[in-house]
């Protein structure tokens, strides 16, 4: 069996704590920092800071290879740019936990494109847990007048979500640069560049903005900034290390973290059937992810208990 290194298990616990909490902290950023500025900003910093450390360290010996370049553009695109950009943008509108379940469903749609552009099988059990993924995620929507709410910032949410899921897919097919500080630095920088020049065109200037921001978003904005870089930081290692599928995991206890602190923390008002939705896309991810495991231990456990039970019943025909 092969031994899961410390890296691993650090970047696991990074993605699984660190990004249940980034949903709240988007949500209190963009309470007065337009959404662009906040992805802008945020991802420059963190970029440039990992760029600035593998420089002081000396990890960065040559200048990155062209379709190592051209690896992190489109992941900074995809990943940072347009998955977690508009997830940003919809968060000016869309409760921070809603948002976090929807994108818990992300390993359905890496598993969809998986086998769009890979043509990686479904199992009937892994059909089953995508289809309870989208019955978990159509209750949650629900208003509890027989009709499923949806809005422009809702539909930002489902865009970003299937960007990331791309991107997430697409990863494992791309030449990256083989240290993941300088990989996360180059992904973040270009991201953080892009999304201050579409502020640039989408917003005011920046001095008109700074005065009216409240105490509470510069909290957001410092905590994704800080911690939210780590995570990305965590995720990118990972997809350099583990299968995407299982990179994904983190689905399953990220929304878990985001209810709790988008309803007790953030006084988010719930989804009338909120807990019934958010248990069904969980048992959906656990069929995903784990089911197949778990179908061919039983299975296996059965085949065990037959075979005992024949050597049993040889024994007892040869002493009779």
């Amino acid at each position: 069996m092969k031994k899961i290194s410390s890296g691993v298990v650090l970047s696991y616990l990074a993605i699984y704590i660190v990004w249940g909490s980034t949903y709240l902290g988007i949500k209190w950023a963009v309470e007065t920092i337009p959404p662009f500025y906040v992805v802008g900003f945020r991802f420059l910093i963190g970029g440039i800071i990992f760029l600035a450390i593998s420089l002081i360290s000396g990890k960065i010996k040559s200048f990155p290879k062209r379709n190592e370049i051209l690896s992190a553009v489109f992941l900074g695109t995809f990943l940072i740019l347009l998955g977690n950009g508009l997830i940003t943008w919809a968060e000016i509108k869309v409760n921070s936990y809603l948002a976090a379940l929807i994108i818990s469903s992300t390993p359905f749609c890496i598993a969809f494109f998986n086998w769009i552009f890979f043509r990686e099988k479904l199992s009937r059990i892994r059909m089953t847990g995508m289809l309870m993924g989208v019955l978990g995620v159509g209750l949650i929507l629900y208003n509890g007048n027989s009709s499923i709410r949806f809005s422009f910032h809702l539909g930002l949410v489902f865009a970003g979500f299937v960007f990331w899921g791309f991107a997430t897919s697409m990863s494992h097919r791309l030449q990256v640069h083989s240290n993941n500080l300088i990989n996360s630095g180059m992904q973040m920088s270009y991201a953080g560049i892009a999304a201050l020049i579409l502020s640039a065109f989408m917003y005011r200037p920046l001095p008109q903005i700074i005065p009216q921001i409240s105490f509470l978003s510069w909290m957001g904005f410092v905590y994704l900034t800080i911690l939210g870089a780590a995570g990305f930081y965590a995720y990118n290692y990972l997809l350099s290390n583990e299968p995407a599928i299982r990179i994904s995991s983190y689905a399953i206890v990220n929304p878990l973290i985001a209810v709790l602190l988008g309803i007790f923390l953030g006084k988010e008002e719930a989804s009338p059937v909120l807990f019934i939705g958010m248990s069904i896309i969980l048992l959906g991810l656990a069929c995903m992810m784990y089911g197949e495991t778990l179908l061919s231990l039983i299975l296996h456990g059965q085949r065990n208990r037959a075979r005992e039970e024949d050597e049993a019943f040889d024994e007892n025909i040869t002493g009779n």
